[in-house]
């Protein structure tokens, strides 16, 4: 009986202290306001092969709601996390990759309500390139009693590179519109190329010299 009135009243301050604090620690834990947020989640690719590339639209945000403790939800958000995808095994094709709850890694006690979208599709082709020839494209005409005898261009052919879904269906890449109605003599310009038209693709020389050939009538 002694020892334990001993082990009991041995540093029984202490003791006392301890247990004010646990009885502290786990009313906090239960009284703390829960909340909940709607975070945007950015999405990140990884390990993309260098020769290939993404032809699809993605969405940039994953959009998800979380709800817990007040403290773990917003320390949770000022960590900033992002979701990650990783291509280094895949190859050109069609992917979905499923968007699920546990990749979030979320601290105890938070829990996920909604999360949109539920899966991301994603598109990947080849990086290709090939010489196509280049074609000049033209609006107005000479002024009056004045003819386009011909148009030269240097060089007459250029360089493509893009994915290979779009490079395969390009023949002829053409200027930027040249304006010739005030030409009286022949000119030559320096003009660009243009891709406008054609998602991810560029092109090698970006300009080209054209010769404009324009005489009286």
């Amino acid at each position: 009986m002694r020892k334990l009135i001993k082990l009991i009243t041995n540093n029984f301050m202490y003791k006392i202290l301890a247990v004010f604090i646990a009885v502290f620690l786990w009313s906090f834990a239960h009284s703390e306001k829960t909340s909940e947020i709607t975070l945007k989640i950015p999405i990140l690719i990884n390990n993309m092969p260098s020769d290939e590339v993404i032809i699809n639209d993605i969405p940039r945000y994953l959009e998800v709601t979380l709800s817990g403790p007040s403290s773990a939800v917003f320390g949770y958000a000022q960590s900033k996390p992002v979701y990650r995808i990783n291509l280094i095994k895949t190859d050109v094709g069609n992917y979905i990759f499923n968007v699920s709850p546990s990749e979030f890694n979320l601290p105890n006690g938070i829990k996920i309500e909604t999360f949109y979208p539920n899966s991301i599709n994603v598109s990947v082709d080849r990086i290709v390139s090939r010489t196509v020839d280049v074609g000049v494209s033209i609006v107005g005409n000479p002024p009056a009693n004045h003819e386009l005898k011909g148009i030269v261009t240097e060089p007459d052919r250029a360089t493509i590179i893009g994915p290979s879904t779009i490079i395969s269906n390009i023949n002829v890449i053409m200027t930027i519109p040249v304006d010739i109605s005030k030409f009286r003599n022949s000119i030559t310009l320096m003009v660009p190329l243009s891709t406008a038209n054609y998602k991810m693709v560029t092109v090698q020389p970006q300009a080209i010299v054209v010769i404009f050939k324009v005489k009286h009538s």
